[in-house]
């Protein structure tokens, strides 16, 4: 239960009614670990030994997060850390209650979009509405291409996927995202123009920090995924993204991100913190274990995030807690505001809260 709205009412940035500076009315949900892919930079390759495949069930939503919760949310991104969200095997349903429950919600379901047949798909299509967004996360124009970082996608039945549910929902904004690699740099405007050709209301180009140009010795100096050309690798310690509108349609949340940006306004005349955190364009995020963790940076399973898993575990978890007793844990008004964690050092230092993509875009 809620307990106090006057207390846990969704805050702005620096209100001072909240007991937590903690946004919480966009979450960022990871429903499944479980993924039929291996994306070699993903962490389910990278940090394989703590890898555990696990699902949250619609009862999960239904009793460990509750109806009273959901009708203050906002949005939910669904997109895991580590694996993908339609191998979630309530996701149909946990949809379904959650718009029966909040019929405003802004649902988001990012995906590589593999192994699902066109029924499945179809009734997907019967749920999400205008409100809603699918991003279909595809970095090449044919199965040869795609699988040369997306290892082990199925074309075939991604393209049948995406066919099945324009036919049935004209409604959902549609988006085709795509990581810049060097494979693929010279294809983006025929990969946009495939992406046109499906119906698709967005072409996204993600610019990625995870090459040898950013990290020489994780992934080293003639790292081959890395674009030749520096304009497609990111600038900064998080992505980047170029949107380019393939339709006339508006893309659902427009109304959050001026909501973001104000929130980003208060905390810089505050000028006392800088964690998109208490924005929540990055969104509050939970893992397929039932752990709550500021962000999905912070959920990580590397080696520098081993503090806020361990507090994840034994103290933020919503098999063990209700989301009072996590929002009224001490860390968040003491501990958590020095925002001295890698993740928080490198990704939100103060000059970025002028950038209006860095504080709006997820």
């Amino acid at each position: 239960m809620l307990g106090d709205q006057k207390q846990h009412k969704i805050p702005t940035a620096m209100s001072s009614q909240s007991t937590t500076l903690l946004v919480w009315d966009h979450w960022h949900i990871e429903p499944s670990s479980i993924c039929t892919l291996r994306c070699p930079r993903c962490p389910r390759a990278e940090v394989p030994n703590s890898l555990l495949n696990r699902q949250l069930t619609l009862n999960f939503f239904q009793n460990q997060i509750g109806a009273e919760i959901v009708q203050h949310i906002r949005k939910i991104t669904f997109c895991g850390n580590d694996g993908d969200p339609i191998y979630c095997r309530d996701l149909l349903e946990i949809c379904q209650w959650l718009k029966i429950i909040n019929s405003q919600i802004h649902l988001v379901i990012v995906t590589n979009g593999s192994y699902k047949t066109p029924e499945w798909w179809t009734a997907l299509g019967h749920v999400l509405d205008h409100r809603d967004e699918i991003n279909w996360s595809i970095d090449g124009w044919d199965q040869a291409s795609n699988e040369k970082y997306r290892v082990n996608c199925n074309w075939n039945s991604m393209i049948s996927g995406l066919e099945a549910f324009t036919r049935c929902n004209q409604k959902t904004y549609r988006v085709w995202a795509s990581i810049a690699f060097r494979f693929n740099q010279d294809h983006l405007d025929s990969m946009q123009k495939l992406a046109y050709n499906y119906g698709m209301d967005l072409f996204q180009i993600t610019k990625s920090t995870k090459f040898g140009s950013h990290y020489p010795q994780t992934y080293g100096i003639s790292d081959p995924l890395c674009p030749d050309r520096k304009d497609l690798v990111s600038s900064s310690h998080r992505f980047e993204r170029v949107l380019i509108n393939l339709s006339t349609r508006s893309r659902p949340g427009e109304i959050l991100k001026e909501i973001f940006w104000n929130r980003a306004q208060e905390l810089i005349n505050h000028d006392k913190y800088s964690g998109i955190c208490l924005i929540g364009n990055k969104g509050v995020f939970l893992n397929s274990q039932g752990e709550f963790f500021p962000c999905c940076w912070t959920a990580n399973r590397y080696d520098h995030n081993a503090a806020w898993h361990e507090l994840a575990k034994t103290r933020f978890n919503l098999w063990n807690h209700n989301f009072q007793e996590i929002l009224d844990d001490p860390f968040w008004s003491k501990d958590f505001l020095q925002f001295d964690s890698l993740e928080c050092r490198s990704k939100c230092i103060p000059e970025k809260l002028k950038d209006r993509e860095h504080v709006t875009e997820w």
